[in-house]
């Protein structure tokens, strides 16, 4: 297999000009050196492409030796096909920018992080602890993002430039009863919306909790939605796409079954005609332990070269058995 080792910008520059040692860590906001293998998404059978809904469109295998890299838990994806733009969140409260570059065939080639920025709190602070674990991320505008959290449950907003210093958005209503690591792992926006969700039910409860917030008074308490879902699948990210309507990333992960991941969709006629009901997302596709799975928890959706493109971000929580993979599908619904 080819292995293309990409070196960022602001790294290269520092390590070229004699800065610092060899052995010394780099400054926080330096970009990472990573390095790319592709991979097929059925081992025993290279040449299968299709999954349910879906048309694989290539993968890679990310690694780095940056103590900075891993735990990437959300993904945002934008720009033409060529050049493509990602930020990448991570649990240990830290946002990567860089670019996904894709080969001739527009499958994915590499990724080059040029900027690290370690989130901070509302007095500036670094965050530190439960306090870091970012597990949603969505674009405000091309210069504000927001963040969500588990463990210590918010969503806050931050200014893309540094420093991260946070501004906080009102809590979901009920988040009390939210377990500590199966809280706010899903956000996502559109022009009149900024979504959020919970991973796992709130507790005692048998669906899934999704809110909307008015982007005409992000102050205000949000509107709740109920989803009907397998309470074994947690949500680890939610995308809008262009027609007001919602794709969900589901996880499922058992010692002795392995990763099963499902990705779903939820029109927004849906959306529109729920009422009190609890709202049931189609499936799409559904990941399983035979295909190149891991702990996937970032989604993107990306419209471009008239196709409609998901990719996924796996999270390998800095355990040297998992594995940190960037997946991407066509979404091309069979007749």
């Amino acid at each position: 297999m080819i292995r293309t080792a990409l070196t960022a910008a602001l790294f290269s520059l520092t390590a070229a000009c004699g800065g610092q040692a060899q052995d010394e860590s780099p400054p926080s906001d330096a970009g990472l050196t990573v390095s790319a293998e592709h991979v097929v998404l059925f081992p025993d059978d290279p040449g299968r492409m299709r999954v349910g809904d879906l048309r694989y469109t290539g993968g890679v295998e990310l690694s780095s030796t940056d103590e900075r890299f891993g735990g990437w838990s959300a993904l945002h994806v934008s720009g033409a096909s060529d050049a493509l733009e990602l930020i990448v969140a991570s649990d240990r409260g830290g946002l990567a920018y860089g670019r996904l570059e894709l080969d001739d065939r527009q499958s994915p080639l590499s990724v080059q992080l040029d900027r690290y920025e370690p989130m901070t709190d509302l007095n500036g602070a670094p965050l530190e602890g439960a306090a870091a674990d970012a597990e949603g991320l969505a674009m405000l505008s091309g210069t504000e993002l927001a963040v969500s959290f588990e463990r210590d449950h918010r969503v806050w907003r931050y200014q893309r430039e540094s420093p991260l210093i946070a501004t906080p958005l009102a809590l979901p209503p009920r988040t009390q009863g939210v377990g500590n690591n199966a809280g706010l792992e899903g956000l996502a926006i559109d022009d009149a919306s900024l979504w959020a969700s919970v991973e796992y039910p709130i507790r005692g409860e048998e669906t899934h909790t999704l809110w909307r917030y008015d982007r005409a008074d992000m102050d205000a308490a949000p509107t709740e939605f109920q989803l009907a879902l397998d309470p074994d699948y947690g949500i680890t990210s939610l995308e809008t796409d262009s027609a007001g309507g919602l794709y969900l990333l589901q996880r499922f992960y058992r010692r002795d079954v392995g990763n099963r991941i499902r990705i779903l969709h939820l029109t927004a006629d849906r959306i529109a005609a729920a009422g009190e009901a609890a709202l049931e997302p189609a499936l799409l596709a559904e990941l399983t332990p035979d295909m190149t799975v891991d702990n996937f928890e970032g989604l993107a959706v990306v419209e471009f070269n008239g196709e409609t493109r998901l990719f996924l971000i796996s999270d390998d929580n800095f355990n040297e058995a998992q594995r940190t993979l960037l997946l991407s599908f066509a979404i091309e619904p069979r007749d």
